[in-house]
């Protein structure tokens, strides 16, 4: 497991609250298929999904990616230039990390990412267009319906203000920002086979499953 800053309290407690763990657990999830031998994590946060891909793939080599040197990374390097050879990993994770660039650089670490990769990249993004989801309980099971949920347009999207949201640059149904512009974006890039979900306990995190084609 990667080492925690001690000094730091961003990644403490009121970080690590219960839906912040169902993105990990999604994250490990968006795995399935491919029984990864290597995996990079973009942005290594409290040093988690490290432990929990081993204990899923026994044998899995993590590597924590990070450009921040008080978080203990395997290796410190931005996202816009990784020290990587092509498809070094079987997949790489880049979870709420991207915002964080200005979009014009959205493009470039996209391209990064999936310069390294061979099998999956799983990126996940926040979104703010409202969410719709239903679930109907029947004894002591769950009857889903639209069980990944349904994204609606943003009919009056809002200006997005870098101070009032974490640092983030931008957002998904901000304005100039609806998912389709994401999608065409990735497309660009070379990603025809694309899954996306929101998640159902918070859809603020949006997740995109990224098939690489080679």
């Amino acid at each position: 497991m990667i080492p925690m800053n001690p000094s730091s309290c961003h990644y403490g407690a009121a970080y690590l609250y219960k839906e912040r763990w169902f993105s990990f657990v999604y994250q490990v999830m968006a795995l399935s298929g491919i029984e990864p031998a290597r995996v990079a994590e973009i942005g290594v946060g409290p040093g988690v999904v490290g432990d929990m891909l081993r204990a899923t793939y026994p044998g899995c080599e993590y590597v924590g990616i990070d450009i921040d040197r008080s978080l203990f990374p395997s290796v410190c390097a931005s996202v816009e230039a990784l020290p990587f050879a092509n498809a070094s990993f079987d997949a790489t994770f880049c979870c709420q990390v991207l915002e964080h660039l200005p979009f014009d650089r959205f493009s470039v670490a996209i391209s990064e990412l999936k310069r390294i990769t061979s099998q999956r990249l799983v990126i996940s993004l926040p979104d703010v267009s409202p969410f719709f989801f239903l679930r109907f309980s029947h004894g002591r099971r769950f009857i889903p319906w639209l069980w990944n949920g349904l994204s609606l347009p943003t009919l009056l999207p809002r200006r997005h203000c870098f101070e009032e949201h974490g640092q983030h640059y931008w957002e998904i149904g901000k304005l100039g920002f609806p998912l389709r512009r994401i999608v065409r974006e990735l497309n660009e890039i070379g990603f025809s086979n694309i899954r996306h979900f929101r998640m159902t306990e918070r859809p603020y995190w949006h997740f995109f499953i990224l098939e690489i084609d080679r």
